[in-house]
C-alpha cells in the first residue's frame, strides 16, 4: 500500500508553541502568589511555602530556557506541567484544610488546566506531516488526526510552498510545507492524488 508524507507548518502548534512558554510563566506566578500568600498568615507552613517557592523556580526558570533542551523539549514540557499540576493540587489540599474554599478551587481548576495541556501539547514541538495513503488524507490535531476520505475531495494539490485540499462541502484546507520536495516526488504524489479523488 503507496503512503507519503508532506511536512508542513501546522499554525495552530506554532501558535500553541508560542504560548507554552508564557503559560509555564503563569503557573509559576501563581506558585508564587501561593507561598506569599502563606507566608503572610500568622501561623505559616513553611514547608509549603518552600514547596511552592521551589516548583515556581523550577517551573519559571524551564519558561526561559526550555528551547535549549531542543531534541527532548516534548518531554521536558510535559514533566514541567506534571510538576505544576501536582504542586496545584498540593496548594488545593492545603487550602482545604485551612477552610479557604476559594482558593483551594482556584489550584483545582488551575491544576487541571496543566493536566489539560498534559496531553494536548504532546505533538506540537514534533515535525508535523500531512499523511497521504488508500484511505486518503489525514492532516494534524492536538489528540488524534483528522482524516479526510478521498469521497470527500474534490481537488488537491502539493507544491513547493503549499499544499492545498478542496473538498466536495466547499472547504478549503491550506500548509504551508516545511521542507522542499523535489519535482520528481511532487509529480509522483500530485499523480497518486489525482487517481484517487477523480476515481470516487
Amino acid at each position: 500500500m503507496k503512503k507519503y508524507q508532506v511536512q508542513i507548518i501546522f499554525e495552530p502548534f506554532e501558535k500553541q508553541k508560542k504560548a507554552a512558554r508564557l503559560l509555564h510563566l503563569l503557573a509559576g506566578f501563581l506558585l508564587i502568589a501561593n507561598a506569599w500568600g502563606e507566608f503572610n498568615t500568622p501561623t505559616p507552613a513553611l514547608f509549603f511555602v518552600i514547596v511552592q517557592l521551589a516548583a515556581a523556580l523550577l517551573i519559571i526558570a524551564y519558561a526561559f530556557t526550555g528551547k535549549k533542551w531542543s531534541a527532548g523539549q516534548s518531554n521536558s514540557n510535559r514533566l514541567f506541567r506534571i510538576i505544576g499540576a501536582l504542586v496545584l493540587f498540593y496548594a488545593a489540599w492545603h487550602f482545604s484544610k485551612t477552610n479557604d474554599s476559594l482558593r483551594s478551587l482556584l489550584q483545582v481548576f488551575a491544576g487541571g488546566g496543566l493536566l489539560f495541556l498534559f496531553f494536548t501539547e504532546r505533538n506540537i514541538f514534533f515535525p508535523s506531516y500531512v499523511h497521504i495513503d488508500e484511505k486518503g488524507v489525514h492532516t494534524p490535531g492536538n489528540l488524534k488526526q483528522r482524516s479526510i476520505g478521498w469521497n470527500d475531495i474534490d481537488n488537491m494539490l502539493i507544491k513547493n510552498d503549499f499544499v492545498s485540499i478542496n473538498t466536495v462541502q466547499n472547504q478549503f484546507i491550506q500548509y504551508e510545507t516545511g521542507a522542499i520536495l523535489s519535482e520528481l516526488q511532487m509529480d509522483e504524489i500530485n499523480a497518486f492524488c489525482r487517481e484517487k479523488f477523480t476515481k470516487k
